[in-house]
């Protein structure tokens, strides 16, 4: 999870590629999203059908599960923070006119999973996807407003776990000093702090290797950058991360190339 030009990856940080919404959850998912019969179990059916954006057809079937079930467990902490991580990801993929609503809808989930456990980092974390997801929609002058919300909800995921979601927070806080200008808060130097912190706590995140190796590059360290496209390049794929593993090593080869 936590987005390019320098500002329009910002929203493809985490993921990461996050106003709210008074409208209860559910009341427009199901003209989208068909949900199977009521599980005994929503949690486990929608985990087991979720799959972090490799199977949209399967990440909107877990969306319109826990949709369903919020419309009668309004405040269960397992369900929004899992609301706002499928939302994220099914806005990421989603149609240009459907991401705001996406996102927004994630940003609802997310506030309302901080609120009732600050100390989760779910909450956090995939609340500033969310934030980083609307940002990129919302034009450039909006999004920047929405920065220091970003870089809150991720420090404080990354307090909380740092080894969340792959070490995700050293990820999106990494992405987001090495993209944003000086001017902006930006920093090469702290975002490479943060990639190599982040790569000692999970080494085989190959999206992590890819930012550290732009950082490097950034910063003119040019072999240091090329090692790490070099170490993309030789992991192996990951089955449950196929779609996400092919698509890092092709931007490695192409930055390999330049």
């Amino acid at each position: 999870m936590w987005q390019r030009v320098w500002f329009i990856t910002l929203a493809g940080l985490c993921w990461v590629s996050l106003v709210v919404r008074a409208e209860p959850f559910g009341v427009s998912i199901h003209s989208q999203v068909q949900a199977p019969l009521s599980s005994a179990d929503p949690i486990a059916e929608a985990d087991g059908l979720f799959s972090h954006g490799e199977d949209m057809a399967h990440d909107r079937q877990a969306l319109g599960i826990i949709a369903r079930a919020l419309e009668t467990h309004t405040d269960e902490y397992q369900l929004l923070w899992r609301a706002a991580r499928v939302y994220y990801h099914v806005g990421d993929d989603a149609e240009a006119s459907q991401k705001r609503d996406y996102f927004e809808r994630g940003i609802t989930a997310g506030q309302r999973a901080v609120a009732l456990q600050p100390g989760g980092v779910e909450g956090h974390f995939w609340l500033a996807a969310n934030y980083g997801g609307l940002s990129e929609v919302r034009g450039m002058i909006q999004a920047l407003q929405m920065i220091k919300q970003i870089r809150a909800e991720m420090e404080t995921a990354l307090r909380l776990q740092a080894s969340y979601e792959d070490g995700g927070a050293y990820l999106a806080l990494g992405e987001l000093d090495r993209q944003l200008p000086r001017l902006l808060g930006g920093s090469v130097k702290r975002a490479i702090a943060y990639l190599e912190q982040g790569l000692r706590v999970a080494p085989q995140n190959m999206a992590m290797r890819l930012a550290l190796a732009k950082a490097y590059l950034d910063a003119g360290r040019r072999a240091d950058g090329q090692q790490q496209i070099l170490e993309i390049l030789s992991m192996p794929v990951l089955p449950a991360r196929t779609r996400a593993n092919n698509a890092t090593q092709e931007k490695a080869r192409q930055l390999l190339s330049k």
